[in-house]
């Protein structure tokens, strides 16, 4: 199912997204935005009216990486920053389909040493009323674990924001807020993409 979703139908999505932001008349911003919202909501659904389909694809690292790097490419519009903008040019949906990302998937799955999972047993004890917090958490300690990067809850003075808990990603606190990740970039906090955090490690 999310080889099939991810090669048929995000590859597409990206695609169309990202070509909209390069229209050579001035990009309809509003329009864009309601483009991604309105598919965030179909794919993520409502947290009153979730599914195991909609569970399944925001704790799916490839699907939030989708829409990550969706968030991403309208940043850079707003920003005028092209060169982003062509650091984020996703493939062509014909070079993608499901059999490619079933062949990516498999290929990223590597066995990981029984360790325990600090995000997983915290959100457990300690949710904060947002059933995307603990599932988006889960995916970003995924991601930290198969790249040997420390992923830990945040204690002591500053472990929230606005009172969402704080964690360690590496040397650098982050939030989540609705499935998207922040960092604090000197005395701001920032969206970030899981790539892009990973190479400030």
């Amino acid at each position: 199912f999310l080889s099939l979703f991810e090669g048929e139908i995000l590859a597409s999505w990206a695609y169309t997204l990202h070509c909209a932001t390069l229209e050579e008349n001035k990009p309809n911003l509003t329009g864009i935005a309601k483009f991604y919202s309105v598919w965030k909501e179909r794919v993520f659904g409502q947290l009153s009216k979730c599914t195991k389909s909609h569970l399944a694809l925001r704790g799916d690292l490839m699907v939030c990486r989708h829409f990550f790097g969706g968030l991403e490419m309208i940043r850079g519009l707003v920003e005028s920053d092209k060169a982003r903008l062509d650091r984020l040019m996703p493939p062509n949906p014909n070079d993608c389909n499901y059999r490619i990302a079933l062949m990516h998937r498999s290929k990223a799955k590597k066995p990981v040493e029984a360790q325990p999972n600090v995000v997983s047993s915290h959100s457990q004890r300690k949710t904060q009323g947002n059933g995307n917090v603990a599932s988006f958490a889960e995916v970003v300690a995924d991601f930290a674990r198969h790249h040997d990067i420390s992923f830990y809850p945040k204690v002591g003075s500053n472990a929230t924001k606005d009172g969402k808990k704080v964690f360690m990603f590496g040397n650098h606190p982050v939030y989540f807020d609705k499935n998207v990740l922040f960092t604090l970039r000197g005395e701001a906090w920032q969206p970030i993409s899981l790539e892009h955090l990973a190479q400030a490690c």
